[in-house]
């Protein structure tokens, strides 16, 4: 690794090896690709394979997750495979694509599975299959909503609520998923950063049973990362060391819950099996099949583990991050049916269909707000818990702040008065009407000149331990007179200003 100031290495494919430390070497970044097709929730296991990686690389590596705008028509309406006279017109149009766009509604979904993780950078690959070139190459522009969507979710999502997500870190989870370098090198299983093998499958289930799993090597068990674990899964672990077992029989003996698929490693006595099946590429009866390994998982597991958020709904995926006493819920619609890009092929369901959902959150009280349409919710209190009434669109992700006090107030300060070229500060504060909130808070600031013109400090911000302090530089040229500091908290949607008189500089 080659460090100079301003400039910074990534790897990708990063897991498309072996689950052992290594890969990337130093690059400051880990990075990889991957296709939203059958399902995009699946985008989350390539993503937690690439924090593992990066936990035992050691390096403090950061994580990038890339989402292919291009599919595959191979994988989703193969040529030798017509439905019918009335297929998506792009067929008739370009009958010989090789590579066609990504539907809208898996980037919207795939997005929302990429910032549900603490992912540092978000990346697309298909240039000319999002929009219309003049030279296409393989990549062919097959759907023209794509790149609208994109813009919205970039627009409406990513900017707001970026510059919170990245500073609020992930929990510790105690569901644990083992990827076996062992049983890869000697029963010639894993998942090199693919998902439609078997692993990816018994992944999928964990989340529709509403876990929150974390990958782990083998070399992690080995140095005591299942310490504090609950439940520990294993697929594709047919050999595994004697060291390995050792472990894992002492976590049993502590009471630990191991679910397996049959054939895990014979010194291994899961104490709930899930056979391994294969998909039929028929999306809707292998989802069906994914589905009801899950509500068969969970029905077992209800009785034996206490999960930290769950939702009524198994069409609806959850995931948890924690700031301080601060909890952030997503909580994302996976449910979807066949539509008439690429539906009527039957590999594929492309389209999403609203749905409804009550999500559970182990935790005695707190003041809820929805991030997305900044309000608050009211959640009802019950004696396990929270529950919270969450209505989703097709493919709709939320994201809700549970916070232990609520927000009363945004308190703006800055100088009465300065001068042209000169420096000052602005400080923001949510507070419950006396203290700043423990939570990061994505709040929107403008900075607006006596003509209406917004200076280049204006945007959206992530106010940690609710604050924020910007350094605001004035030109000598910038035009004197009052200026305006609007500012706009997305959690609750309160906002306030303050007015700076600019004078000329004398």
């Amino acid at each position: 690794n080659v460090s100079y100031d301003g400039f910074w290495s990534f790897h990708d494919p990063a897991v498309r090896v072996p689950s052992i430390s290594g890969s990337g070497g130093k690059s400051n970044v880990l990075s990889h690709w991957t296709y939203s097709y059958p399902d995009p929730v699946r985008i989350g296991l390539c993503t937690d394979e690439l924090f593992e990686m990066a936990r035992v690389n050691g390096h403090g590596q950061d994580v990038m997750k890339m989402t292919q705008v291009i599919w595959y028509r191979s994988q989703t309406a193969p040529k030798d495979k017509v439905p019918d006279a009335n297929g998506s017109p792009w067929v008739d149009q370009d009958p010989d694509a090789d590579y066609i766009t990504i539907a809208p509604m898996h980037l919207r979904e795939a997005l929302w599975w990429k910032i549900a993780r603490p992912i540092k950078g978000i990346m697309y690959h298909g240039w000319q299959s999002l929009v219309d070139t003049d030279s296409p190459g393989a990549y062919r522009y097959t759907n023209p909503n794509t790149r609208h969507e994109l813009r919205r979710l970039i627009n409406e999502v990513v900017k707001p609520l970026g510059p919170s997500l990245i500073q609020i870190p992930d929990v510790k989870s105690d569901v644990v998923f083992l990827e076996s370098f062992t049983s890869q090198m000697f029963a010639r299983r894993g998942t090199y950063g693919w998902n439609h093998t078997w692993a990816g499958d018994m992944y999928h289930i964990l989340m529709y049973a509403q876990l929150q799993p974390r990958v782990m090597y083998e070399e992690s068990l080995l140095n005591g990362d299942l310490n504090g674990a609950k439940v520990l899964v294993m697929a594709d672990c047919d050999v595994l060391t004697k060291s390995v077992v050792k472990r894992i029989q002492d976590f049993q003996a502590r009471g630990g819950l191991i679910v397996g698929d049959a054939e895990v490693c014979p010194a291994i006595k899961p104490d709930f099996v899930i056979r391994r099946f294969a998909r039929t590429k028929e999306a809707s009866a292998d989802r069906a099949r994914l589905l009801e390994a899950a509500a068969s998982l969970r029905g077992w597991l209800d009785s034996r583990y206490q999960h930290a958020i769950a939702s009524s709904n198994p069409n609806v995926v959850t995931r948890r991050r924690r700031f301080g006493s601060t909890d952030y819920l997503f909580a994302v619609n996976e449910q979807r049916e066949a539509g008439t890009y690429v539906g009527r092929y039957g590999h594929v369901m492309e389209d999403g269909v609203p749905t409804e959902t009550t999500l559970h959150l182990n935790r005695k009280a707190g003041f809820v707000y929805d991030l997305v349409n900044s309000r608050q919710i009211e959640p009802n209190t019950t004696s396990d818990g929270l529950t919270i009434p969450v209505a989703l669109g097709p493919c709709e992700g939320r994201l809700l702040m549970v916070t232990d006090r609520p927000i009363r107030s945004v308190d703006v300060s800055a100088p009465r008065e300065s001068e042209q070229g000169q420096s000052l500060t602005i400080n923001v504060s949510i507070t419950d009407g006396k203290q700043p909130l423990d939570a990061v808070i994505p709040i929107e600031i403008r900075i607006i000149d006596p003509e209406g013109s917004e200076a280049e400090y204006s945007g959206h911000y992530g106010a940690a331990s609710g604050q924020q302090s910007i350094e605001f530089n004035l030109a000598p040229n910038d035009r004197p007179g009052v200026w305006t500091v609007r500012v706009k908290e997305l959690a609750s949607g309160q906002s306030t200003s303050a007015y700076i008189r600019i004078t000329e500089k004398q």
